[in-house]
């Protein structure tokens, strides 16, 4: 991870250590860098470290991509962090950015990220909708369309988005019984899926006590995470941080 870590400081709170906003993409054996692009699908990224219990790593890399988002309005395809600009400009409405805000979410509780989802709808909604769905954006720059929609969009990012306001729904109700695969499918945790890892030493079996993410992920890191502490996931100074780097203006539309 130490040659992944780009960009400059973003604290979370001011008394905390400092994080990295983003992870640059490096080649496996050196360590270097090998271009100074990040693109839509790593948006999934601050989900990951969520799984992994890095919440607080999570909530930085997620401001990141939301910025992004605030600057043009949807992620472009690929954008070049040295030079500011997106360099493959469109954007088929991924999911990968839904799906960290769900996660966030759900892990967090912070209704900071609700706001973040309705930002989502209403851009989708405000520039891609069209008369028979939605369309894929050609430019974000002058938000010009293409004329074609992604199955993904329907089979994955109005899930995340649906999902992250039915605080009801069975999926987040019941969490510990579910799983996500990398395109969203929903499965249900089985017994045999579960029958190599940290079974109960009360309940060897594990047919009746689902697991919980207590067992499997370093929650110890996620303490102290509360929805007044979380109001701003991270300190103005820290999202400063983050616009300047990425050369946006909130003043800007």
């Amino acid at each position: 991870m130490k040659y992944l870590k780009r960009g400059r400081p973003c604290q979370i709170w001011k008394s905390d250590i400092e994080w990295t906003p983003f992870f640059a993409n490096v080649d496996m054996n050196s360590g270097k860098v090998i271009n100074t692009w990040v693109d839509a699908l790593s948006a999934s990224f601050p989900a990951l470290q969520v799984l992994s219990g890095d919440v607080r790593e999570a909530v930085c890399s997620h401001a990141f991509y939301y910025t992004l988002w605030r600057k043009y309005g949807m992620l472009p395809e690929r954008y070049d962090w040295k030079s500011a600009t997106p360099t493959v400009p469109f954007s088929p409405l991924r999911p990968e950015f839904a799906e960290s805000t769900y996660m966030l979410y759900q892990a967090t509780q912070n209704p900071f990220y609700l706001h973040v989802g309705k930002d989502i709808i209403d851009n989708i909604q405000k520039f891609a909708r069209t008369r028979c769905g939605f369309a894929t954006i050609h430019n974000v720059l002058d938000k010009s369309i293409e004329d074609r929609m992604e199955s993904f969009f329907l089979s994955e990012t109005t899930k995340y988005l649906y999902l992250l306001f039915d605080k009801d729904n069975v999926v987040n109700q019941k969490s510990e019984r579910y799983i996500f695969s990398t395109e969203g499918h929903i499965y249900k945790v089985t017994k045999t899926m579960r029958e190599n890892v940290h079974l109960s030493e009360k309940n060897p079996s594990n047919t009746d006590i689902p697991i919980k993410p207590d067992n499997y992920t370093r929650l110890d890191q996620c303490s102290g995470l509360s929805i007044k502490e979380f109001q701003l996931p991270i300190t103005r100074e820290g999202l400063g941080q983050i616009e300047a780097f990425i050369k946006y203006s909130p003043s800007t539309p």
